[in-house]
């Protein structure tokens, strides 16, 4: 008998490749709003954007702040005289059409989907994470996405996890595991909603709270849902 029948997939960074989706979606800022494009140009809306979204993890920002702030802190911190609001909506427009899949990700899903159900749970703008999973390919292989906005609450919320468990077909917890990226947002989350946990790690990223499983790759976290199945 199988030790899960459920898993619980955090999207970007997980299996999208948010970092080029960023990146593609500034360079489209950048062009239209007349910004000199370079590496710390992307380095520092980077840093800006993540460091927001952690806030948003801890409950202390909300989506909608985001959208306009991290282009108020950009605007600012080069000087320039663009309308952060306006960036701020082309963004999320440019945002919307890039769903690179990191390499992978799609055989990973197609054969994990054969054996388990899955889920996409994710932190995000609902009209932007929905047009960005339509595109990518993977929704086939998935019973149903979970997204933030839409919820009301974020990872690692147990609020986000209670719901999510509320609307899947496992009642029995120890028969799901969640995978993602973050230690803050799909690690915690997981552990204090009481699931196991897997850590997708091929960035070398460091463990600070105690997942399940770590895998620092696709062929690892096969290996592993492989010998989960067979137990």
């Amino acid at each position: 008998m199988s030790k899960y029948t459920t898993i619980l997939f955090d999207a970007d960074e997980t299996l999208l490749d948010f970092p080029a989706a960023e990146k593609a979606s500034l360079m489209k800022v950048c062009e239209r709003f007349g910004v000199v494009y370079n590496e710390e140009v992307r380095k520092t809306f980077s840093s800006i954007n993540l460091a927001l979204w952690k806030k948003l993890e801890k409950g202390l920002i909300t989506r909608d702040i985001i959208r306009v702030r991290r282009f108020e802190e950009f605007a600012e911190f080069f000087g320039l005289a663009a309308d952060p609001k306006e960036m701020a909506v082309y963004y999320v427009e440019c945002l919307s059409t890039f769903a690179f899949l990191l390499p992978g990700a799609q055989e990973v899903c197609k054969r994990l989907s054969e054996k388990y159900s899955l889920y996409i749970i994710t932190n995000g703008i609902g009209t932007v994470q929905e047009m960005r999973l339509k595109k990518s390919g993977l929704l086939p292989y998935f019973k149903g996405v979970f997204i933030s906005e839409d919820i009301g609450s974020q990872k690692p919320q147990k609020k986000f996890f209670d719901h999510v468990l509320s609307h899947i077909s496992e009642t029995d917890k120890s028969k799901v595991c969640v995978v993602g990226d973050s230690m803050s947002s799909d690690i915690l989350g997981g552990i204090n909603a009481g699931l196991d946990t897997c850590f997708f790690n091929p960035w070398g990223r460091e463990e600070t709270y105690s997942p399940t499983y770590t895998a620092k790759s696709f062929e690892e976290l096969l290996c592993i849902f492989d010998e989960a199945y067979e137990k």
